[in-house]
């Protein structure tokens, strides 16, 4: 127990084989207890993504969580950091051993190379009119099955973020795909691309996929796409919700949209920019059409007093006015509340990519 500190979590580095035996037999134990990460996180009292961590394998856990452990569930705390427990393949049962067995082929439908797109955050929120050219950026995500030291499959992610050139990202995509194995991807990408390589975890719920990666200790971000079960061989693509810290100047919190092809597109940038707004105006302007025209008539056609009073630089401001107020409510109902992915966007930019795709048959 020495090696363990009683107030910090060791990193795995100092001491990979604890890592791995505690990793293995916390998850044998969760897998026992028919529980979750997230459940037992909240039992012990710890943070769910100190859970996660220790599942992981990426950190030691301190001496308080193996008391906790050992009071929630009778263990011995010497056979947990030294031996792997293995409980019988009975413990469970057959209905949830199927559904992994079904949650494996999901999982391996969505293994792959993919571009991404989504805008440049770099501007200051309301001032950014930049064309869409200039405006959405891309960059490139990988899936892949990650060996455990379980009788079981992981499966993790790494991005190349941050691409401005659209073609920049098709070549980066093609000498990845050249590489094959995951290991050599994950080598080229960490060696040619070290200021925007993103790595993490890739998980799938009973309706999402969690892609969930971080930029050395500068940036996390979260990326949540519907989870597609078909009888396609592999996921095409789809369109999500990212959250993650913007770029530039300010260095804020920021959440978009962000879209995943397997394939290259034929869709313009522009037709992109559009499928990657959160939100755009609805504006039906029946009534305020007829308050223009009024005003139009009183102004300029019926009322002769007011033709007279009124210079043109009067009725100008008025015109103006009127037209600033119309667009200023429309800006209101439509402001910004929350960017929410239904399924019917979702369906919407796979048949766009579907019809945009280059290779889209295969």
């Amino acid at each position: 127990m020495s090696s363990i500190s009683k107030d910090h979590p060791q990193p795995v580095d100092s001491n990979q084989d604890l890592g791995s035996i505690i990793s293995s037999n916390l998850k044998r134990l969760i897998a026992q207890h028919k529980t979750t990460q997230k459940e037992l996180a909240n039992r012990l009292g710890v943070a769910a993504a100190s859970m996660t961590d220790y599942c992981k394998g990426r950190r030691v856990p301190n001496v308080e969580f193996f008391v906790s452990l050992k009071n929630l569930y009778d263990i011995s705390i010497d056979d947990f950091l030294t031996k792997s427990i293995n409980p019988s393949a009975s413990t469970l049962p057959v209905s949830e051993a199927a559904i992994d067995r079904s949650m494996m082929t999901t999982y391996h439908k969505y293994c792959g190379i993919y571009f991404v797109y989504y805008f440049d955050t770099s501007k200051y929120k309301g001032r950014d009119t930049q064309p869409p050219k200039d405006s959405v950026i891309y960059g490139i995500l990988f899936i892949y099955e990650n060996p455990s030291s379980l009788d079981v499959s992981e499966f993790s992610c790494a991005a190349v973020l941050g691409i401005n050139d659209r073609e920049k990202a098709a070549v980066l995509k093609k000498t990845l795909e050249g590489l094959g194995d995951p290991s050599k991807i994950i080598d080229h990408i960490g060696s040619k691309f070290p200021h925007t390589a993103y790595y993490g975890d890739f998980e799938l719920t009973q309706d999402h996929a969690f892609i969930s990666m971080s930029h050395t200790n500068t940036d996390k971000a979260l990326l949540i796409l519907h989870r597609v079960d078909n009888n396609k061989p592999n996921y095409t693509g789809g369109i999500g919700t990212i959250n993650s810290v913007s770029k530039g100047r300010e260095r804020a919190p920021v959440v978009q949209f962000m879209g995943v092809s397997r394939y290259p597109l034929s869709m313009s940038v522009e037709e992109i920019h559009h499928s990657l707004l959160l939100n755009y105006p609805n504006f039906k302007a029946e009534k305020e059409t007829e308050e223009m025209i009024r005003n139009f008539k009183t102004l300029y056609v019926e009322n002769e007093e007011a033709r007279k009073e009124f210079s043109e630089y009067q009725k100008s401001i008025i015109v103006q006015s009127t037209l600033e107020r119309y667009i200023k409510k429309s800006l209101e109902r439509n402001m910004f509340r929350y960017g929410k992915i239904s399924e019917r966007d979702d369906d919407e930019w796979y048949h766009a990519i579907k019809a945009a795709s280059i290779n889209g048959s295969k």
